[in-house]
């Protein structure tokens, strides 16, 4: 391997490290898989600030992944129309 590829497998190795010890501090497996790529894509100059990284995640919004846009902007439960119940009139009403 030439001098300057191990560098960068170096810088590469230590971001990844510093990356996932910051997102390890916060949120599940899960989400923090969902958001490692948009991490060092949109706030690698955070790392390894989790909670500035989360700011940076936050205020990015729609420049996520769908799969990161998920674990910060969860969708609304759908909730159910109440049903109508139609209550027959008898004449003792």
């Amino acid at each position: 391997m030439a001098a300057g590829s191990k560098l960068g497998f170096i810088i590469a190795a230590a971001l990844t490290a510093s990356c996932s010890a910051a997102l390890a501090q916060q949120g599940s497996d899960a989400q923090r898989e969902a958001c490692t790529p948009d991490a060092f894509r949109l706030c690698g100059q955070f790392i390894p600030d989790a909670n500035r990284i989360e700011g940076c995640l936050r205020a990015a919004g729609p420049r996520l992944s769908p799969a990161c846009y998920v674990v910060f902007y969860p969708p609304e439960p759908t909730r159910q129309k109440p049903r109508m119940v139609r209550r027959q009139w008898t004449a003792e009403d």
